[in-house]
C-alpha cells in the first residue's frame, strides 16, 4: 500500500513499520549468509533505521511490544558495530602503507595483519551472535506488534490524523537536537559535541526518510544535503577512531607520522563542513523539511 500525506496515521504507521521491517529481515538474511563488509553495513543501517521507525511510531502500538521489539534489534546493532569499525580501519590503513617510509609502513603491515586478525575472530562473534538470536521468533514478535495498532483509544496520538501532521511534529524533535549541538560543533577541537552531531543528524535522515511517499517534490534536494552532512561528520569520527588506534597500539615514530597524516585529512574535512553550513545551512534543513509535509 502507497501512504500518502492524507493516509490516516494507524494505517500509514503500520505500512512504514512492515516496509522498514522487510527491509530489515531480508538484509538480515544475506548479511548471516556472507558476513561481507557492504552486507554487514547494510544490514547495520537497516536496523536503526528499523529503531528509528519503532522510535517513531511508539504512540501508536502497545508500547511493551515495541520496546522488547527495540531492545532486541539494539541488541543485534551492536553486534554488528565491532566488526564495522575493523573493516573501516583495513580499508583505511591499508592504502597507505606505500606511502609511508620503511620502518613506520613495516609497523604499520604488522598492525594490519593483527586487525585482519581480529576481524576473523569478530567475524565467528558476530556469526555466534546471530545465531543466538532467533529470525523467525524476532519477525513473529515483529509482525505481532504491527497487526495491534492503537485505533479508537490512544491517548498518546489521534490514530486518525493525517501522518503527514503527525510526522511534522516528529520531525521537530530530531532537528532541535541538532540545532541545540550546533555552535558547539563550529568548534574544530570540540570533537565531542561533533560526534554527538553526526548521531543527531543520522537520527534526523532516518526519519526524514519516512516521509519520502508523502512529498510530491522537493525531497531530493534536503535528503542530499542532509545525507552529506552525515557522511561528512562520519568521515571525521572514522578519523577520530582511527588516530586513538594508532596511538595506543603503533610505536611512537610511526605514530607520529600517521598522526600527521590524519591530523591533515581531519583539518580538510572539517573545512569543508564549515563551508557547507555556509553553503546549505544546517540549521534550515529540519524546518524545510517540515514545510513540505
Amino acid at each position: 500500500m502507497e501512504v500518502t500525506a492524507a493516509t490516516p496515521l494507524w494505517i500509514a504507521s503500520r505500512v512504514l513499520l512492515l516496509e522498514r521491517g522487510d527491509d530489515f529481515f531480508r538484509r538480515w538474511k544475506r548479511a548471516g549468509k556472507t558476513t561481507e563488509v557492504e552486507d554487514i553495513h547494510d544490514l547495520r543501517v537497516a536496523s536503526r533505521r528499523l529503531r528509528e521507525a519503532l522510535a517513531l511510531f511508539l504512540p501508536c502500538f502497545p508500547a511493551k511490544s515495541l520496546t522488547r521489539l527495540t531492545a532486541r534489534v539494539k541488541r543485534l546493532t551492536g553486534l554488528l558495530g565491532a566488526m564495522r569499525n575493523t573493516d573501516e580501519a583495513l580499508l583505511y590503513f591499508t592504502p597507505l602503507v606505500a606511502t609511508l617510509p620503511g620502518e613506520s609502513a613495516a609497523a604499520l603491515g604488522e598492525l594490519l595483519g593483527v586487525l585482519q586478525q581480529e576481524r576473523k575472530r569478530e567475524r565467528r562473534a558476530l556469526l555466534q551472535g546471530l545465531q543466538s538470536i532467533e529470525p523467525r521468533q524476532l519477525r513473529d514478535l515483529f509482525e505481532d506488534a504491527c497487526n495491534r495498532p492503537l485505533v479508537f483509544q490512544n491517548p498518546a496520538a489521534d490514530s486518525f490524523q493525517p501522518v503527514s501532521a503527525f510526522l511534522r511534529d516528529k520531525l521537530q524533535e530530531r532537528a532541535q537536537p541538532v540545532m541545540d549541538l550546533l555552535p558547539e560543533a563550529r568548534l574544530e577541537a570540540n570533537v565531542a559535541a561533533q560526534h554527538r552531531l553526526r548521531i543527531a543528524v543520522k537520527r534526523l535522515r532516518y526519519r526524514f526518510e519516512l516521509a519520502e511517499q508523502m512529498v510530491s517534490s522537493g525531497y531530493a534536494e534536503l535528503y542530499t544535503a542532509l545525507k552529506g552532512y552525515q557522511e561528512l561528520l562520519g568521515k571525521m569520527h572514522d578519523l577520530d577512531v582511527f588516530a586513538d588506534l594508532v596511538r595506543q597500539r603503533l610505536a611512537d615514530a610511526a605514530a607520529e607520522e600517521l598522526g600527521e597524516v590524519i591530523a591533515r585529512q581531519r583539518t580538510e574535512r572539517f573545512a569543508r563542513f564549515t563551508s557547507m553550513l555556509a553553503e546549505t545551512p544546517l540549521p534550515e534543513l529540519g524546518e524545510r523539511m517540515r514545510g513540505l509535509l
